[in-house]
């Protein structure tokens, strides 16, 4: 009985013992079984383009310059100005003559309806309200005509010189209308050398509004000092 007991008794301790052995074998084999290599990789995350920053309120946006046609050829500079010295020896010889004895050189003293310079000359419309002479203002307007029709101001690239240019031809050329009409209607003599100046200043009116409409009027001063 003794002996049963003592057998009976050491069994469980073996058998636990096994069971405690076989544990850790397998958990060996568990732990052999894992790669040695980490499972867990670096993800990359997909780089994001920043949008570009909107311009703030007050910020100024310089726009991109914009492609302006060539300026004037150099025939048309050269062409307006030697109209102008032309026009300016006109109205400088005909001053002259309006103050010394209103005879023109070339020109006939017929009747009504021929060309007599000097009945248009001295003929009250030839004076502007009875004070200031025509061929003064002539004078005048071409003196004021030659630099601004000179290639050295044809290249300056100022609106306001544009301008000055254009309105001063279209304000000569309603002056020549009225002149056309005294001298047809009114005086009924045409003075040759009136007639020279109108053309000329015809040619100059055409010039300018021809180039004011394909090369247009210059940069504002604002605009050019910005560029």
């Amino acid at each position: 009985m003794a002996d049963s007991k003592a057998r009976s008794g050491r069994r469980p301790a073996s058998s636990n013992g096994s069971r405690s052995a076989g544990g850790a074998a397998r958990s060996a084999r568990t732990v052999a079984a894992v790669p040695a290599t980490p499972t867990s990789r670096p993800v990359t995350k997909p780089t994001v383009k920043a949008a570009d920053p909107e311009p703030a309120e007050n910020e100024v946006i310089e726009e991109e310059p914009r492609t302006r046609p060539a300026g004037q050829p150099l025939w048309l500079q050269i062409a307006s100005f030697v109209l102008a010295i032309g026009g300016l020896a006109i109205s400088a010889y005909e001053t002259y003559a309006h103050f010394n004895g209103s005879h023109l050189a070339g020109c006939p003293t017929g009747g009504n309806g021929t060309f007599n310079c000097t009945a248009v000359i001295t003929s009250p419309q030839s004076m502007v309200f009875g004070v200031i002479p025509v061929a003064i203002l002539g004078l005048l307007f071409y003196v004021a005509a030659v630099p601004l029709f000179s290639p050295w101001a044809w290249r300056i690239q100022r609106r306001e010189v544009h301008l000055l240019r254009l309105w001063s031809v279209i304000v000569g050329m309603g002056f020549v209308m009225y002149l056309i009409y005294a001298e047809i209607y009114q005086i009924g003599d045409i003075c040759e050398y009136c007639t020279g100046v109108h053309i000329v200043t015809f040619l100059l009116f055409c010039i300018t509004v021809f180039s004011a409409a394909i090369w247009g009027l210059g940069v504002k001063r604002g605009s050019a000092s910005r560029t």
